[in-house]
């Protein structure tokens, strides 16, 4: 179901620490963070959550979490077991009311005010060029 409010954003979320961050905080401020993007979405018009998923992994953890209802209620798979320094966390948003415009102004709000104490937080959108596609025929 496509129609001209859909909307999908695609992300990839860095944040430092200045020093390394207990792995229950790092596990409260992702589901705060998704929680957050969620209820943000809401506010500003969202009429539909397809779904608001992220994936966290490294060479010894993996933990992905998604929201895909208007209670904002965040499901995790996998939690934190080692304190973080740095972050980098993949984030897909399909929604249906918002711009995507809109959607990267909310990522970037709700990041900065998820993640307390970093010391840099980047965002780097995924979306690929329509130039870059594989046209099959």
């Amino acid at each position: 179901m496509i129609t001209e409010d859909f909307a999908a954003y695609a992300v990839r979320l860095k944040i430092s620490y200045p020093s390394p961050v207990l792995a229950d905080e790092v596990q409260h401020a992702l589901e705060s963070f998704m929680n957050g993007l969620a209820m943000d979405c809401l506010e500003a018009g969202t009429r539909l959550i397809g779904h608001i998923k992220c994936l966290v992994e490294n060479e010894d953890e993996m933990v992905t979490c998604s929201v895909t209802d208007h209670d904002g209620r965040v499901r995790c798979r996998g939690r934190f077991e080692n304190p973080r320094s740095e972050l980098e966390i993949i984030v897909n948003v399909l929604q249906y009311g918002l711009r995507k415009s809109d959607l990267a102004r909310i990522m970037a709000s709700c990041g900065k005010r998820s993640f307390p104490g970093h010391s840099s937080l980047s965002i780097e959108d995924l979306e690929i060029d329509k130039e870059d596609l594989i046209q099959l025929s």
